[in-house]
C-alpha cells in the first residue's frame, strides 16, 4: 500500500547553527502539528556541533549530511529531491515561527493558488519590523544605487524601487520577491520551475527564482498576517567581505542571466559600476577595521 503523502515537506539548511538550531526546531514543529508533515534537515558541512544535537534531539527527521558547504542553493535543491510532501516549505536555520504562523501562510496560499510562492512578515528577534520585500533588480537599480540616489531618497518610489523603501510592510502585497529565509511553495510549482540556479550558490538565487516564478505566471505574496522571527544573516555575516564580493558578482550574473542582446552596453556598464562600487565598499570596510 503506497504511503500518503505529507502535507508539508519542512526542509532546512543548516551550516554551523547550532545556536539557532534549539528556537528554530523547537517552534517550527510546533507550528507543524496542525496537519502531516516531515522534517528534512540538510547540513553544509557544520563544524559547531549542529549534526550532533540534531541527532540527539529529533532522531526521527531526515538529516542528510553534505561533508561540506555545498552553498544554500545546491542544498535545497537536495531537500526538494527528497521531499515528498504536496507543499514544500523551504527554510533558514536562524529563525524562530511565532503561533499559527505556518498555519496562516497555508490556508493564505490555498485560497489563490496563482500566488506559487508565499513568505511571511519578518521581524528582528528584538521584535523590531524587518522591512524584508524587494523589487526585481534592473539595470536602473545599479545606477541609482552607484549615484546614492536610493540613500538620499530611500522612500521615493523611484530610487528606492528595488528595496522598496516606500513599503510599510503591514499589508499583504503580491510582490516580485518575498524574502527566501522562509519559502512555502506548492509541490506543482516546483514541477512546472524546477529546482534552484546553482550559478548562485548563495545570494541570488531567491531572486532569480521569484524571477523564473513570474515568468511562469505566478504571482509571489508577501503575508504579514504570519510572523516568523528572523536572526538575519547567521552564516553569512562571518565573512562580510567576502559576501560583498559575492553579493556583487551575483547581482551581474543574474543581470546577464536575463539581458537581451541589445542590453550588453547597459550590462557592461552596470558591471564597470558594480565593480567600482565594490572597491570602494571593501576599501571603506577596510579603513573603518583599520580605525
Amino acid at each position: 500500500m503506497t504511503k500518503p503523502r505529507p502535507e508539508i515537506s519542512a526542509i532546512v539548511i543548516v551550516f554551523n547553527g547550532r545556536e539557532f538550531l534549539p528556537d528554530c526546531l523547537r517552534t517550527l514543529t510546533e507550528n507543524l502539528q496542525f496537519t502531516s508533515h516531515e522534517l528534512i534537515l540538510i547540513d553544509n558541512g557544520s563544524i559547531d556541533g549542529s549534526v550532533e544535537f540534531i541527532k540527539e534531539h529529533y532522531p526521527n527527521a531526515c538529516l542528510v549530511e553534505n561533508g561540506a558547504n555545498f552553498g544554500f542553493a545546491k542544498a535545497v535543491n537536495i531537500g526538494l529531491q527528497r521531499a515528498q510532501g504536496e507543499y514544500l516549505y523551504v527554510l533558514n536555520q536562524d529563525l524562530r515561527f511565532r503561533p499559527e504562523a505556518t498555519l496562516r501562510l497555508l490556508e493564505r496560499l490555498k485560497r489563490e493558488p496563482e500566488i506559487g510562492l508565499i513568505g511571511p512578515g519578518y521581524v528582528y528577534f528584538d521584535g523590531r519590523p524587518h522591512r524584508s520585500v524587494r523589487a526585481l533588480p534592473t539595470y536602473r537599480h545599479v545606477f541609482y544605487r552607484a549615484l546614492l540616489l536610493d540613500r538620499i531618497f530611500p522612500h521615493h518610489r523611484e530610487f528606492s524601487h528595488w528595496r522598496m523603501g516606500w513599503f510599510d510592510h503591514r499589508e499583504e502585497r503580491h510582490v516580485d520577491q518575498p524574502m527566501g529565509a522562509v519559502m512555502l511553495l506548492p509541490r506543482e510549482v516546483i514541477e512546472k520551475v524546477g529546482l534552484m540556479d546553482e550559478s548562485f550558490p548563495i545570494l541570488f538565487n531567491d531572486v532569480d527564482y521569484c524571477h523564473r516564478l513570474r515568468l511562469a505566471g505566478y504571482r509571489p505574496l508577501y503575508y504579514p498576517e504570519a510572523t516568523v522571527e528572523h536572526h538575519v544573516g547567521a552564516s553569512t555575516s562571518k565573512r562580510p567581505y567576502r559576501m560583498k564580493v559575492i553579493s556583487h558578482f551575483a547581482m551581474y550574473r543574474y543581470l546577464r542571466k536575463y539581458a537581451r542582446w541589445y542590453e550588453y552596453p547597459l550590462l557592461w556598464a552596470c558591471g564597470v559600476l558594480l565593480f567600482v562600487g565594490l572597491g570602494i565598499s571593501l576599501t571603506i570596510g577596510y579603513l573603518r577595521r583599520q580605525l
